[in-house]
């Protein structure tokens, strides 16, 4: 089984497909256009021309019917061009549709086999730092525990020497503890890194939030908040969380941070 990172190839040496469906030796697309539209082209110029020739200010009846003709005429025209851009377009959007179609049923599995790939290698690396934040924890409570039976032992000693080891062992706990502790708050990333085989496996860790009153947090958006579609509330609410992290603050969400794994070849 491969370890490497390199994609196979996947056509990248074959002929592209426009050049298959659309005929070899073609004429730029823009040529085509003009030679083809170069009718419109002069009809909408003249149009133009005869906008030149309008009233400067409407004064008259006359004047507003002027106007008026030609804009009705313009309408017209930039309607005829809009059917014949859209009529032009059908075949092209429907080689577009094929193509997109053809590889998202190629894409989709993948994306969805990454994702629960992804979820499972989520929740080992959570896993993995819980637990050792939680042994860090443990060596930091054992130490303050054994700092603390030190100075005891320092206050009753009866001569200053036992009493000057015993405060000694005291501080190398305290410091013992002070460190578990510092572990106990590393980064995700330190705690979790490792490399097998070519990729190098670690954590990050993601601001990301979460509803905890939809009626609140729609409440704070304002009168346009109930004219706003949930995916365009979300949206603003992630811009928002991505630009101010552990800052953003909004009614009914809960920001928060998660680990997660991250791969590299």
């Amino acid at each position: 089984m491969p370890t490497t990172a390199t994609a196979p190839d996947l056509g990248t040496t074959r002929k592209p497909v426009v050049d298959q469906i659309f005929g070899d030796n073609k004429a730029p697309v823009e040529e085509v256009l003009q030679a083809d539209f170069a009718d419109m082209m002069e009809a909408i110029a003249e149009l133009l021309v005869e906008a030149g020739d309008l009233p400067s200010k409407v004064n008259t009846d006359d004047d507003q019917a002027a106007v008026g003709r030609w804009i009705v005429k313009a309408r017209a025209y930039a309607k005829r061009a809009d059917e014949v851009r859209q009529s032009e377009n059908k075949p092209v959007l429907a080689a577009q549709r094929g193509i997109n179609a053809f590889f998202a049923q190629i894409v989709e599995p993948i994306d969805h086999a990454v994702k629960k790939a992804q979820s499972l290698a989520d929740d080992f690396v959570r896993r993995k730092e819980a637990e050792a934040r939680a042994r860090a924890q443990r060596e930091a409570e054992e130490a303050r525990k054994k700092a603390q039976e030190a100075e005891e032992r320092a206050a009753k000693a009866k001569s200053a020497g036992a009493a000057g080891n015993a405060e000694g062992r005291a501080e190398a706990y305290h410091a013992a503890a002070e460190a578990a502790e510092e572990r106990s708050l590393a980064a995700a990333n330190d705690l979790t890194r490792h490399r097998a085989e070519g990729v190098t496996s670690s954590a990050r860790t993601q601001w990301t939030w979460e509803f905890t009153d939809k009626d609140a947090a729609y409440a704070t958006l304002g009168p346009l908040g109930n004219f706003m579609a949930e995916a365009d509330v979300a949206k603003a609410i992630n811009a928002m969380v991505r630009a101010q992290k552990g800052r953003a603050k909004l009614d009914g969400i809960r920001v928060f941070e998660k680990s997660v794994a991250s791969f590299r070849g």
